[in-house]
């Protein structure tokens, strides 16, 4: 078996990473614009993607392991894609593996960094929603709950409830 087959699903899983990383750029400017029925969507399509991601996961597996069974490797060990390359000959296969590796490495890389920024976004947006309730409530963290008068504060709260002229 050529390692031909282990590429195309490199080269798939490369496809759909791209996707990916659209869809969180997309998403990104959703967060920013703050329009939610279009993040709605756009987490929908988030979700798709990342099934079909997971399933291309498991073809690949399904790939390479049929590829080590083919060179007479028993094992159901999961190999990286570098310790397949060490089991490659053909120099130009071997190139090309490599080059996808690198190639998916780096998309991984930016969607990694894409969703970390999402996040950020989405804490900020989040602070900002809290500290704009707090504004218009006049809601304080001091006054988060009730605590009875104690010392001095009890003595003055007694004195003026009581200490009124008739």
């Amino acid at each position: 078996m050529s390692v031909q087959l282990i590429i195309d699903s490199l080269s798939q899983m490369d496809q759909q990473q791209s996707a990916l990383l659209e869809i969180m750029l997309q998403k990104k400017q959703a967060i920013l614009d703050r329009d939610f029925d279009e993040l709605v969507r756009i987490l929908s399509r988030e979700s798709k993607m990342l099934k079909s991601i997971e399933e291309l996961e498991q073809q690949l597996l399904a790939v390479a392991q049929t590829f080590l069974q083919s060179k007479g490797i028993k094992s159901k060990l999961n190999l990286t894609i570098t310790e397949i390359s060490r089991l490659v000959f053909d120099p130009e296969e071997k190139r090309v593996l490599t080059e996808f590796k690198e190639k998916l490495e780096s998309r991984l890389a930016e969607v990694k960094r894409a969703n970390e920024l999402n996040q950020e976004l989405i804490k900020q947006n989040l602070s900002f929603i809290d500290f704009s309730l707090n504004l218009l409530t006049g809601f304080e963290d001091d006054d988060a709950t009730y605590s009875p008068p104690t010392g001095q504060d009890k003595k003055s709260a007694t004195r003026r409830m009581f200490d009124t002229r008739a």
